[in-house]
């Protein structure tokens, strides 16, 4: 049997600190928030009398004492541990609240096209605009049940006035455990296009009122018209609090020399002195230019989509730390991809399973079309995927150097490839190809997996 050795793997290596259970989140600390707001001068997003986020300045959070210092309140130090090696897969419930008029109803199609766009720019999906960013391999999805086991759509719908507005306590009756659902309010909070709690303040993690709020009228991909925050990027800012991220202009300049325990503790962005008004030209401030494609930072949506390989870190290193019960690892999968020039569709998923942590992965070649003549099938795997045609041969779909490369003498039977075990969740490309008697070799598709827990 052949194995994949765990060392040439990473594995998930899940850290699991006291969680701090007992919430002060005070009034006065709520005025300092408002009033650091409101100070602000008038910018693109105040024009209609609401600004870009509510999430205060670090300087403004009450800390953790309790915190890893590889993520924590104060300081960050990325870690390759962190680094996008598998996916964690976050369950949402979207509570929406409107008015008795009516007003702040959004359709399920409207909502599922936030956790869509969440995905698009949390991963960097090809093709859309948060494509030219990085893949954090952080994937978002509907609920599909409640805390309680029953099914469920993942949305809930509560009609209520003071709620719409933002007001009371609305969490305690409507939130799903905090620590396994990321909870969504959909709302008109006044003033702000939305706001999120840093799980690295006091008091956040375990509370009912662990939350992300949005404006409905900044939800999904075609949101109202003529507002800079119309393409759903309210929420990618607001998730990006809600996993440890401060903005990009927190604290100003900040210190050059210690860019990891000041500014917004990330060293890739660069300092910034001011938020972002508009989609402006690149401007420079802090003696560098402003990374203004930034999520966190306050440009109109129509210019964002980057995360920085760093605060891919720090998200990934506060999942771990901080809401370590709020994700799983996804099912196995193998999806086919053919390439182009397309290779033939001829190596095939596991025979019993999807690859999976601590078992037996055996996907096959299939020759029934494909080279019948073989007596060698074999395997390649690398943790990045290509597209690189190289002739006779055709389209190499796994990138070089691979990781490991395997030989079956019996053209046609199932590989037999031991997973290790603690690898769920990691992703990997493997393709496959055959040589025949004369020596004559060619290449199939490729299989994008996906390893099962």
């Amino acid at each position: 049997m052949n194995s994949i050795h765990r060392s040439q793997l990473r594995a998930k290596t899940a850290i699991h600190p006291q969680n701090n259970r007992n919430p002060f989140i005070m009034n006065s600390q709520k005025t300092l928030v408002l009033l650091s707001v409101l100070l602000l001068s008038t910018s693109a997003w105040g024009q209609n009398n609401r600004e870009r986020c509510a999430t205060p300045a670090r300087s403004l959070i009450p800390p953790n004492t309790l915190a890893p210092s590889d993520c924590g309140y104060s300081t960050n130090t990325p870690d390759p541990q962190y680094d996008p090696t598998f996916i964690y897969d976050i369950p949402v419930v979207v509570h929406l609240i409107q008015n008795t008029a009516g007003d702040g109803f959004l359709s399920a199609s409207t909502i599922q096209d936030q956790i869509d766009i969440l995905n698009e720019d949390f991963q960097a999906i090809a093709g859309s605009p948060g494509g030219p960013g990085t893949n954090g391999q952080i994937s978002f999805h509907l609920a599909s049940s409640d805390p309680q086991g029953n099914p469920t759509s993942g949305i809930t719908y509560t009609t209520n006035d003071n709620w719409f507005l933002d007001q009371g306590n609305y969490w305690d009756p409507l939130s799903w455990d905090t620590n396994l659902y990321l909870n969504i309010y959909i709302n008109a909070n006044p003033g702000y296009y939305g706001y999120a709690y840093v799980p690295q303040q006091g008091g956040v993690v375990g509370w009912t009122g662990d939350r992300i709020v949005l404006w409905y009228e900044a939800v999904g991909r075609n949101g109202t018209p003529g507002w800079p925050g119309n393409m759903g990027r309210t929420g990618t800012h607001e998730v990006g609090h809600y996993l440890g991220l401060f903005h990009t202009f927190d604290g100003g300049c900040g210190s050059s020399s210690n860019c990891y325990g000041t500014g917004d503790l990330i060293c890739d962005t660069n300092p910034q002195a001011n938020y972002t008004d508009w989609c402006t030209s690149p401007s420079s401030s802090c003696g560098s230019v402003d990374q203004t494609q930034n999520y966190m930072d306050y440009t109109d949506d129509q210019c964002l989509w980057e995360f920085t390989p760093e605060q891919i870190n720090r998200m990934r290193c506060t999942l771990e730390n901080w809401r370590p019960d709020l994700w799983d690892t996804p099912l196995g999968q193998e999806v086919v991809r053919l390439g182009s020039p397309a290779n033939p569709d001829a190596f095939r998923p596991g025979q019993t399973r999807p690859p999976t942590a601590g078992l037996v992965w055996d996907p096959m070649v299939d020759h029934t079309t494909f080279m019948p003549s073989a007596v060698t099938d074999m395997i390649c795997i690398s943790l990045n995927s290509a597209n690189v045609y190289i002739a006779p041969y055709g389209t190499l779909l796994c990138q070089r150097p691979f990781l490991r490369t395997f030989a079956n003498s019996s053209a046609g039977t199932p590989f037999n490839l031991s997973i290790p075990a603690n690898t769920e969740g990691l992703t990997f490309s493997a393709q496959a190809a055959s040589v025949d008697a004369s020596g004559q070799l060619l290449v199939t598709n490729a299989l994008d997996c996906v390893i099962s827990n």
